[in-house]
């Protein structure tokens, strides 16, 4: 059995490995807030973020972690969608010469 702080040690390492990943996704989400911005399109589309679970949980390997996950992914999409629609406000109160 491998030690508790050698498991931590792991954790931490993947940890590092999901900051980087997430800043690579949040350069994308900015590029979805753009897209959305300029072509005047909605912040939510409920149809995709279905498809996006339905298609990332047949992908789990191990079906035990099926609701920790999916908890996982709403997190994510929330955030985007939240970070987004801050983009989206600031982006029209620039426009507006509202800052």
């Amino acid at each position: 059995m491998k030690s508790l702080e050698l498991i931590r040690k792991n954790i931490d390492e993947i940890d590092e490995e999901m900051r980087v990943l997430f800043e690579k996704r949040m350069g994308c989400i900015k590029e979805v807030a753009e897209y959305k911005f300029k072509n005047n399109e909605k912040l939510f589309d409920p149809k995709r973020e279905e498809i996006i679970i339905e298609k990332n949980i047949k992908l789990l390997k191990n079906e035990e972690y099926n609701i920790a996950y999916v908890i996982f992914i709403h997190v994510l999409m929330d955030s985007s969608k939240e970070f987004q629609k801050e983009w989206m406000k600031f982006q029209e109160a620039k426009k507006r010469g509202n800052l």
